[in-house]
Parts: structure tokens; C-alpha cells; sequence
């Protein structure tokens, strides 16, 4: 009895285990594979004929279908060739993201591409207080659930925005200048809780007294918020603002030093740890240096901010001893900030 039972609780397992696993999932990545070889192969016949509108649409099929490096670095080729610059960039970027995957002579061809591209359009660094809201810029979404992105941008004017449900979008309108890198923060505000509807009245039981003129002796009605309520308000949202936008820019800049330093431990690997003075290490060593700069700007911006948002922070506090006392009102901050400048709104009754 007891080894039936045994025998039925195997059997159940195993049947239980069957049911979770797809049986139809290999067969499903093995089409996907297949799709995208066909895909690329009319890319490839495309290219070499000179169509590079049909060879775009199938390297992005194929890329799509399975997203091998060499499928998004012949579409940013591709791309490139027909004037589509911002995407050529992101694609050959992407590409380039391993380089090991690559044979050499495509990862000189993707390198190549990827700086002619770049000199036509403006690498963008987006730093968000909140990695969970969702990133915009003029209206594309660019993704969520990062503290930092990096992407190119058209030259010209932009307007880079964060969502996230409760709080206030996070706007940053910021110019973007050919072939040079746009840092852009994005502080996202806490709303403020919907205002409670007014009670009614209650009716006097009486008739009210006729008003008293006021004594000359009585105090002026409070007009507002005094000079030291201001300036500790806002000079301590400017500071809070400072602080995330650092946090931002030195989390963006950790992720590009770790990325750097791996590119630098692959080419010294392959060549010895003076491969950069050879010539056939000369693209793989640039894009490292190109690398070492983004990480060194990331890294002044953050402690710019920081230092900013102490600086303005110490001279809130400070306003204590120095600043007349401040009285009961409503005052509301609005904190906005980036790192071409920041302010505060408030909202209030002066």
C-alpha cells in the first residue's frame, strides 16, 4: 500500500512538472532563429544590391526576431547610409554593447559607422529621482525602471519628461548641440492631497452684533509668509532637489566606470596592457576613452550638485540666527531642478 502511494506521488510530480514547462517553447525559439536567418539573408541580398530601404525593413525583422549584435549593427548601417542618424546610433551602439560577439572585421565596420553617426546628432544622459517613472523625450518613450538613460537626440530643441502616477511629471526643456553630450535631471514632485470641500455654515441662534470698527492698537492682518519662511522653504527644496539629481548623475556614473573598466580588462586580454599603442586595437581603445570621458562628466556633474544643493542648503539653515522669524501661513514649494540651473515655486498668499 505504501509503495503505490509512493509510486502515484512520483507520478503526480512528474505530471505536475510536465504541465509547468512548455512543450512548445523550443520550437518556438528555433522558428524565431530561423525567421530571423531569412530575414537577414534578404537584408544581406538588399545591401548588396544597393536598396537600402528593403535592407533596413529586413535587418529590422531580423533584429526583431532575434536580437543578435550583428542584426542591429548592419540595420544601423543601413540606416546611416539613408540619412536616419539618431537611429543609426542607437542601433550600432547596441551592437557594439559585446563587443567579443562580433568577428573583427564587423566590429571595425559597426565602430566606424557608429562615430559618423554620432557626429551628426547629440548624445543625451537622463538622470530621473524616481528610477520607476516612466521617461519621454518629445513625446517617445525612451523606458522606465532606471535611474539613468542614455540616448541620442536630433540636434535642436527637446523636452525630456518623467511620469509616475501621484506625482507631478518631472519636465526638462534642454538644448542639444551636435556632438555634444546633454545631461538632463528629472525631479518628480509628491502631489499635493486633493483640497477638502468647505463645510456648510451652521445658523446663528442669534442675531450677530454689528461689527466693531477695528482699534488702532489691534495688529495688521498677517499678509503672507515673512522674508525667513521663504528662504528656508525654498533654499531646503532647491537643496532636496540637488541631492537626487547628484545621486543621479553619480549612479550613471558608476555604471559607466564598471562598463569601462570591463572594455579596458577585454582589450588587455586580447592584446597585453599596452594594446592601445598597436593599430589594430586603435577603435576598440577609442570607444574606451570615449567611454572614461562620459564617466568623468557624470562624475563633475554629480559633485556640482552636491556641492550646490550643501551651499544652498547651509545658508536655508543658517537663515534661523539671521532671518526674521517665520509666521503660521501656508506656503506650498514646488522644487524643480537640473543641471542647467533649478528654482523653486512657491504657492502661497503674499
Amino acid at each position: 500500500m505504501l509503495l503505490a502511494v509512493a509510486v502515484a506521488s512520483v507520478l503526480w510530480s512528474r505530471a505536475a512538472r510536465a504541465d509547468d514547462e512548455d512543450p512548445y517553447a523550443e520550437d518556438r525559439a528555433s522558428a524565431a532563429r530561423s525567421e530571423a536567418e531569412e530575414a537577414f539573408a534578404r537584408g544581406e541580398s538588399a545591401r548588396r544590391a544597393g536598396r537600402w530601404d528593403e535592407a533596413a525593413v529586413s535587418y529590422r525583422s531580423a533584429w526583431e526576431a532575434d536580437p543578435r549584435p550583428e542584426f542591429a549593427g548592419e540595420l544601423g548601417l543601413s540606416e546611416l547610409a539613408l540619412g536616419r542618424f539618431r537611429d543609426a546610433a542607437e542601433h550600432l551602439r547596441a551592437s557594439l554593447l559585446d563587443p567579443e560577439s562580433l568577428a573583427p572585421a564587423a566590429r571595425r565596420r559597426f565602430s566606424e559607422g557608429l562615430r559618423r553617426a554620432e557626429r551628426e546628432v547629440a548624445p543625451a544622459t537622463i538622470a530621473v529621482s524616481r528610477p520607476e517613472a516612466e521617461v519621454f523625450i518629445d513625446g517617445r518613450r525612451i523606458g522606465r525602471g532606471q535611474a539613468n538613460y542614455f540616448v541620442y537626440v536630433e540636434p535642436g530643441r527637446h523636452e525630456a519628461r518623467g511620469r509616475l502616477e501621484g506625482y507631478a511629471d518631472g519636465v526638462s526643456p534642454f538644448e542639444a548641440r551636435r556632438g555634444l553630450e546633454a545631461m538632463i535631471g528629472l525631479h518628480l514632485e509628491p502631489k499635493p492631497p486633493p483640497a477638502l470641500a468647505p463645510r456648510a455654515p451652521v445658523p446663528a441662534a442669534a442675531a450677530p452684533s454689528p461689527p466693531q470698527s477695528p482699534s488702532p492698537r489691534d495688529p495688521a492682518p498677517d499678509r503672507g509668509p515673512a522674508a525667513g519662511t521663504v528662504l528656508r522653504v525654498s533654499g531646503l527644496a532647491v537643496a532636496s532637489a540637488g541631492v537626487a539629481l547628484g545621486t543621479g548623475f553619480a549612479l550613471a556614473a558608476a555604471a559607466r566606470g564598471d562598463k569601462a573598466e570591463a572594455q579596458a580588462n577585454a582589450i588587455h586580454r586580447r592584446g597585453g596592457l599596452a594594446a592601445c599603442v598597436y593599430p589594430e586595437h586603435a577603435d576598440a581603445c577609442a570607444a574606451l576613452a570615449d567611454r572614461k570621458r562620459a564617466r568623468d562628466t557624470l562624475e563633475t556633474a554629480a559633485w556640482a550638485s552636491f556641492m550646490g544643493a550643501g551651499v544652498v542648503g547651509a545658508v536655508a539653515i543658517s537663515s534661523f540666527w539671521w532671518a526674521p522669524a517665520p509666521r503660521a501661513s501656508a506656503v506650498h514649494p514646488v522644487p524643480f531642478a537640473t543641471v542647467e540651473g533649478g528654482g523653486v515655486l512657491l504657492a502661497g498668499v503674499w
